[in-house]
């Protein structure tokens, strides 16, 4: 069963509230920034989604790094994030293109909302609660003073991997997995991965782009890199520009919009959390969908903490699942489509 998402409590605490003043603005002047589901589009028809999965749910949905015009809003909903870098650089965004809307945020009690709120930008007025209950609290603020200019947009972090002969470096836009630094998974896989890489391969979950751009830069392959955050394909366009990578991005939920058989190789350092929660089903339909996007004697490499079920999965869906590393914390797993 999919993992409950923060906006299924936060829509529970504010249909108790939906007579309330602060939600009498017109449907088509409200705005919800990062919801994780489907259940807050009985309040909200516009919404700047940060996953990709999210934005089927809503009439006018922007699935996309940069944010929409905020300006057109009178009520704007903060879902918080449970990256504090990336809560930072959407109150950014609010503080230039939002001084007259009603600002309400809102998240789980231990998915860091007070914490947020105690540490509003100088910009934003002193939050004050709203409500409280499911576990979450709502807090109301407004933009305060002169906005902050773009040049005091929080700074992007970067990091250098040298791999193989091969030197990088990378930025990443907040939000984005294991922003400013190589993840020690991520290191292991790249380790691990074989001594020749060729044909059409796919980096999937691919963050702000390590994998795909050092195996690109190290073999002659054909690229394709997917994410489900418009935040990570920003990020994997970026690094690839400044890399000069030719490729082909794809903002999607899963692989479903890929064609079967068309890869030689897929790599990952695939997710398994949905917000806050574990979410085993992320990975389960990743590595049943990975064996239909692999051509024959296609190979799936992919790192994984070692409490994951993923080599029983493998061994599932392909018929065996080779163990290449485990350093006690990560293990490195390859699979070889035989049929």
């Amino acid at each position: 069963m999919p993992a409950q998402s923060t906006s299924d409590a936060v829509a529970r605490l504010l249909s108790r509230h939906q007579d309330a003043e602060w939600l009498s603005t017109p449907r088509d002047k409200r705005l919800v920034i990062h919801p994780d589901g489907s259940q807050l589009a009985t309040l909200f028809d516009n919404a700047w989604c940060l996953h990709a999965g999210h934005a089927m749910h809503y009439s006018h949905a922007y699935t996309q790094a940069l944010s929409p015009k905020l300006e057109a809003y009178q009520l704007i909903l903060l879902v918080v994030a449970k990256e504090q870098s990336l809560n930072q650089w959407i109150l950014h965004q609010l503080s230039l293109q939002a001084p007259s809307a009603r600002i309400l945020i809102v998240g789980e009690k231990r998915g860091g909302v007070t914490s947020l709120v105690k540490k509003l930008p100088p910009a934003f007025l002193k939050a004050q609660k709203l409500a409280s209950g499911n576990h979450c609290q709502l807090f109301q603020t407004r933009v305060l003073t002169k906005p902050l200019t773009d040049s005091e947009a929080p700074a992007l972090s970067g990091f250098d991997v040298d791999w193989r002969g091969v030197s990088a470096s990378f930025s990443a836009y907040p939000g984005v997995f294991s922003q400013g630094r190589l993840d020690a998974g991520t290191a292991l896989l790249l380790e691990h991965l074989p001594e020749t890489i060729q044909g059409k391969v796919l980096d999937f979950a691919c963050g702000c782009g390590v994998i795909g751009a050092l195996v690109a830069q190290k073999f002659a392959v054909e690229l394709t890199a997917s994410d489900v955050s418009p935040m990570a394909i920003a990020s994997t366009q970026m690094n690839w520009e400044k890399l000069g990578i030719q490729g082909r991005l794809i903002l999607a939920d899963g692989l479903s919009s890929l064609s079967d058989g068309s890869f030689n190789w897929i790599l990952s350092n695939p997710p398994f959390h949905t917000g806050l929660r574990t979410d085993y089903d992320i990975g389960e339909q990743f590595i049943k969908q990975a064996f239909k996007k692999l051509a024959p004697n296609g190979t799936l490499v992919i790192v994984a903490n070692r409490f994951l079920p993923w080599p029983e999965h493998m061994r599932q869906v392909f018929g065996h699942c080779d163990e290449l590393a485990d350093n006690g914390k990560f293990k490195v797993l390859l699979s070889k489509r035989l049929s």
